[in-house]
């Protein structure tokens, strides 16, 4: 009777246990740690920034805990396909070439493109606005390989010179401010960061080239997380989430980055 008794039991835990409800595994966030103030760590080295931010109030929508998996942003869709990541949020902006590779939320940011030129360029040749930029013959614009800082102005100039290819967005700004360049496209705070640490040997042309949807990147076929990521952006006005963004970011980032008092840094969220 006893080992009956003890037999059913131990059945019945095993029922009870695949019965219950199973803790859902962290999100796993991708992101390069290395473009402040979206994507950046602190002194102690942990994640933060305003993508950091985002990822943690998704985490708290879906009811997940949140990890944050600092990547190169080259290999962010390779990791997202091959389940080392669940999600992209990391400043990647929704191409049709990475649509082909990976499935997009609606956008959660738009980036305003704006251009950084060499100073003694600029005020030789008499820059009043970007269409100056533009116009001008033969003009060398530098940026990072692979990304549409390169291709915006082999499209928009009216006679572009060669473009200068770099690895990354800071030797293209070494390479306008020595002069090898004549130009360089970038986010707006990503510009205007620079200008301010480069003011005596750059100019920013604030009037964008062009505005960029940032949306978060989910695998192929994993319809469940793309339909929430889309509700939860959806909601991110209506919820608090970008005020909660604009009263802890937007007068730090006018100040540091010495934009016009009054822009609202996340007018454009959920557009």
């Amino acid at each position: 009777m006893k080992k009956t008794f003890l037999l059913i039991s131990v059945v019945l835990l095993l029922f009870l246990g695949a019965c219950a409800p199973k803790e859902e595994a962290p999100l796993r966030v991708g992101m390069d740690l290395r473009y402040p103030p979206f994507e950046t760590v602190d002194s102690q080295g942990n994640p933060m920034g305003i993508s950091v931010d985002i990822a943690f109030e998704l985490g708290e929508f879906l009811g997940r805990e949140v990890e944050i998996v600092d990547l190169p942003f080259g290999s962010l869709i390779t990791s997202l396909q091959t389940n080392e990541i669940d999600i992209i949020i990391g400043s990647m902006s929704i191409t049709e070439e990475r649509k082909q590779s990976i499935d997009f939320s609606i956008p959660y940011v738009y980036f305003p493109l704006v251009t950084l030129v060499n100073r003694q360029l600029a005020e030789s040749s008499n820059f009043e606005s970007i269409d100056d930029v533009l116009a001008y013959d033969n003009v060398v614009f530098a940026g990072q390989k692979g990304t549409i800082f390169l291709s915006i102005p082999e499209t928009k100039a009216a006679n572009p010179g060669q473009v200068v290819e770099t690895d990354s967005a800071a030797l293209a700004i070494i390479e306008v401010t020595t002069g090898a360049a004549d130009a360089t496209v970038l986010s707006l705070l990503a510009a205007a960061s620079n200008h301010k640490a480069n003011i005596q040997t750059t100019v920013m042309f604030i009037e964008p080239l062009q505005v960029n949807p940032i949306g978060m990147g989910i695998a192929k076929g994993n319809s469940e997380l793309k339909e929430k990521a889309d509700k939860f952006i959806a909601s991110m006005e209506q919820s608090g989430v970008n005020q909660r963004l604009r009263e802890k970011y937007n007068s730090m980032l006018l100040d540091e980055y010495l934009l016009e008092d009054g822009i609202d840094l996340f007018l454009q969220l959920n557009d």
